[in-house]
């Protein structure tokens, strides 16, 4: 029987868990090592083997070059590929000898499959500002792995369902969930009441989480190197990464550490301070700040009205991550569950509401009155022509059709006209991006087309243009003719880019 499977793919480690009998997550342990949480490391072999997880890790220190880390940073990359004779993603084609995001994420997802038996389809995890390449190339990795995806849900969403399906949970109110995990941020903004959970908002960064936090540390490192030997270290090398991972984590709960670091000049030991690694990283601090404080502007709400504030991801674990949480909050954090897999937890949750009928009674029973209501994450708009007051020229411009934080489902319809007479053809453009922007060049253009229009009529013709957005993601579009009732029509949803056989073109690997 397939078994109800929730996976957080994450940067830096990653997780899957399934529903038991009763309906309860239940985070799957390795085999090998009886973690549950898996490093998001793969080794690629000079032969066919692979490796992920900590045994990646531990080959790291032979052959760095071929071991690919933070693989979801890369995902909205399209022209990136991963070159294990270099140690790192580059822009060039495809070919025998270097590999996709995709398929190198794949090789994750099934290292997580074969935890348990019977894994066929899953609810995968992704951050809240995750765009639609990004999307769609998880959906690629699932592909590979022998994996249909029954949805993607976003990161903090999951882990508010978590808190909410919690033995004896009594949320109520506006809740904020705070996601800080190895390699992205997001913060969300719900109403909870009891299982009935809608997201108002949600915030964040790509680029910002507990990898940057060990750079910092790299440098540090560094330049106590360099300050008594007169040269820095090799800031890339993976051993003096490992030694600034540990350091952070030291850190969490002490205020001073030392370690012996072996550079060009040999090895010395070198004492970091809290309080100098709280320094170093002041910025990212200062960064999540605001992007809490422009969540709770969103969602038109002050500190005093968010309820709780729950925590989720590795990262939290760090002190002055949970001082700048009550500075701005105004209030203790909540760390009510595991961090490290309170993502995965709920994503099973998700994937049991989407497969009741699959579920025994007491898993249905245990889902009941589970609600989960969404927001779209980004604009979505459509290029038109627009007149430029400023320089008095006309210009292709984004229109924004369908707002930030709407509620799903949703549609919206805008009117625009024909530019010319005689106009013969529109094209047919829908566009996403993180802001309301209007200059073309900053947003990602999903889908183009074109509407053939009548011959030989005035400029001026109306064209009523429709996007509709459902829960489960997908973005029905229509640009309409209003006169002679002409139109295109299309359907958006993450599909995955590329057919199975072109993905596992050169993927025959023995996984372990």
């Amino acid at each position: 029987m397939s078994k109800i499977v929730g996976i957080d793919l994450g940067t830096t480690f990653s997780a899957i868990a399934i529903l038991d009998d009763l309906g309860n997550p239940e985070v799957l342990a390795n085999p090998d090592t009886n973690s549950k949480i898996t490093p998001s490391v793969v080794y690629i072999g000079k032969t066919d083997k692979v490796l992920v997880g900590d045994k990646a890790k531990d080959a790291a220190i032979a052959e760095p070059n071929r071991v690919a880390i933070e693989v979801k940073r890369e995902m909205e990359n399209e022209d990136v590929v991963f070159d294990p004779t270099k140690g790192t993603f580059i822009e060039g084609e495809k070919n025998s000898k270097n590999f996709t995001p995709s398929q190198i994420s794949s090789l994750i997802l099934s290292k997580l499959k074969d935890y348990t038996t019977g894994v066929r389809k899953a609810v995968i995890t992704v951050p809240a500002l995750f765009a639609e390449r990004a999307r769609t190339a998880t959906i690629d990795a699932a592909k590979l792995a022998g994996i249909e995806v029954l949805e993607l849900i976003n990161e903090p969403t999951a882990a508010i369902l978590h808190y909410a399906n919690l033995p004896g949970s009594s949320l109520s109110g506006r809740i904020l969930v705070f996601d800080l995990g190895g390699g992205t941020f997001d913060v969300t903004i719900a109403k909870v009441q009891g299982k009935i959970v809608d997201v108002i908002t949600s915030r964040g960064d790509k680029h910002l989480g507990g990898t940057d936090f060990d750079r910092e540390i790299v440098k540090l490192l560094s330049e106590k190197y360099k300050k008594e030997k007169g040269t820095g270290l090799n800031e890339k090398d993976k051993k003096i990464q490992d030694i600034a991972e540990k350091i952070k984590r030291i850190l969490s709960v002490k205020e001073k550490v030392s370690e012996v670091v072996d550079g060009p000049k040999g090895p010395i030991k070198i004492e970091i301070t809290r309080a100098q690694f709280e320094k170093a990283i002041g910025r990212y601090l200062e960064q999540i700040k605001m992007l809490v404080e422009d969540a709770l502007e969103s969602a038109d709400c002050t500190h005093e009205q968010i309820k709780q504030t729950l925590l989720v991801g590795g990262s939290t674990r760090v002190p002055c991550v949970v001082e700048t949480i009550k500075k701005v909050m105004k209030k203790n954090p909540v760390k009510g569950v595991n961090v490290d897999e309170a993502v995965a937890s709920g994503a099973a949750i998700y994937a049991g509401l989407l497969s009741k009928k699959d579920l025994n009674a007491a898993q249905k029973k245990s889902l009941d009155k589970i609600e989960l209501e969404d927001v779209c994450n980004h604009y979505l708009g459509t290029l038109v022509v627009a007149k430029d007051h400023e320089r008095n020229i006309l210009g292709v411009a984004n229109k924004i059709i369908i707002e930030r934080d709407t509620k799903l489902p949703c549609s919206k319809t805008v009117e625009v006209e024909t530019l010319y007479d005689g106009q013969a053809v529109i094209e047919c453009s829908v566009t996403q991006s993180e802001g309301p922007e209007k200059d073309k060049e900053f947003v990602t253009i999903l889908h183009e087309s074109n509407l053939d229009l009548p011959k030989n009529r005035p400029a001026g013709q109306p064209i009523k243009v429709t996007y509709s957005y459902d829960k489960s993601g997908t973005i029905h579009v229509e640009f309409l003719d209003v006169n002679s009732k002409k139109k295109y029509e299309a359907d958006l949803k993450p599909m995955g880019s590329q057919s199975i056989k072109d993905l596992k073109k050169d993927l025959n690997f023995d996984i372990e």
